[in-house]
């Protein structure tokens, strides 16, 4: 179940992260589900590029804000219209694919991601619809404005003929688009002072070494930063890592609204025992020029230094006992020095004495 809610989502954070830096994005993601589950049958969240703006959902039938910004009640009423056509839409389909696949009893879930984006010049981007069920993207449409143009590309038994076809480009035309991109524009200014800002990256290095092929795991981590847009490159003696070579994680978000990524390469156990200089180099709105750490493999670097813990405890330990043993020996030479005015005989078996106390 988790999996499935989670698709697209996932092609969520995709389309707005493949966006140009500095572009913004406004979604609406809606799942409708099939059987029984503690949710409602039918939500959706509007998104601002990563925030959650809005929600609605079936048992309340009335959206909800997320953000502090009121909604009156011509704008609810507007969207209990829209988000109510959109489910018994979504409710057909559901139910129609459901038989379609021979799905048996149990929980099935159908998702619709919608975006439309603004791009860094202020220009209208792309509207991009993708509509899965069960986890599988089936059916997905991409719609140029400037082009006024549909591009449609299904999978599903779904009847798509020309006249559906100049329907959806006249509803994109005259209704989703200007209504997406107006309400767009709308947000970002009462989001301004949290969308905008700028939050710079925290770069590391980390190296972990492999006991069984003795060699090593370069990994470099940016995290903290915001906006998403983010450019890591990892360099070895100034010259870029080959990407094949390279690991690069995904995109992702931190409790505290930042985000991180990290790539890594591996290091053979040859190149371990050369000399190499390696670079990380993290490129971010936020910053007027490249974020460098550098690391120079050192054969050094992985050998034990000296242990703190017990030259501390040992000299503590000498510390501790100097005066004992200062006063045994003058207890001894005290002895010695009284015993020195008796007879030769008493002053060997003294000496014998001393030499077994030892």
């Amino acid at each position: 179940m988790k999996e499935l809610f989670g698709s697209v989502l996932l092609s969520l954070l995709t389309f707005v992260s493949s966006t140009n830096a500095g572009s913004h994005s406004l979604c609406s993601v809606a799942t409708f589900i099939i059987g029984e589950t503690p949710f409602p049958e039918f939500t959706v969240l509007i998104m601002l590029d990563d925030i959650i703006v809005s929600s609605y959902d079936s048992d309340q039938q009335k959206t909800v804000m997320r953000i502090d910004r009121a909604i009156n009640d011509e704008e609810q009423y507007f969207s209990k219209l829209i988000f109510g056509a959109l489910q018994k839409e979504m409710q057909t389909r559901a139910h129609h694919l459901k038989q379609h696949f021979n799905c048996s009893k149990g929980v099935h879930v159908e998702q619709r991601l919608e975006c439309c984006e603004l791009l860094s010049n202020n220009v209208q981007g792309q509207m991009k619809m993708i509509d899965s069920f069960n986890g599988l993207s089936g059916f997905e449409m991409d719609y140029n404005i400037h082009q006024h143009s549909l591009h449609a590309d299904m999978t599903w038994p779904i009847a798509f003929d020309t006249s559906k076809y100049e329907h959806h480009k006249a509803l994109y035309l005259h209704f989703l688009q200007p209504l997406c991109t107006t309400a767009l524009h709308e947000l970002l200014k009462t989001l301004k002072n949290y969308v905008l800002r700028k939050v710079k990256p925290k770069v590391r290095l980390m190296k972990q070494l492999n006991s069984d092929s003795g060699g090593a795991r370069l990994t470099c981590l940016a995290t903290g930063f915001y906006p998403r847009h983010i450019n890591v490159t990892l360099l070895k003696d100034g010259q870029g890592v080959p990407e094949d070579l390279i690991t690069t994680g995904d995109l992702l978000p931190n409790a505290d609204g930042t985000y991180q990524m990290r790539k890594t390469v591996e290091i053979s156990a040859e190149e371990l025992q050369q000399k190499h200089n390696y670079t990380c180099t993290a490129t971010h709105l936020s910053q007027d020029n490249k974020m460098n750490v550098y690391w120079e493999m050192l054969l050094t670097d992985d050998r034990p230094g000296p242990n703190i813990t017990v030259i501390i405890v040992s000299v503590l330990f000498v510390c501790a006992i100097t005066p004992t043993v200062a006063l045994v020996i003058w207890k001894r030479r005290r002895a010695v020095s009284q015993a020195s005015s008796q007879t030769d005989y008493s002053s060997a078996s003294t000496t014998e004495d001393e030499t077994c106390e030892k």
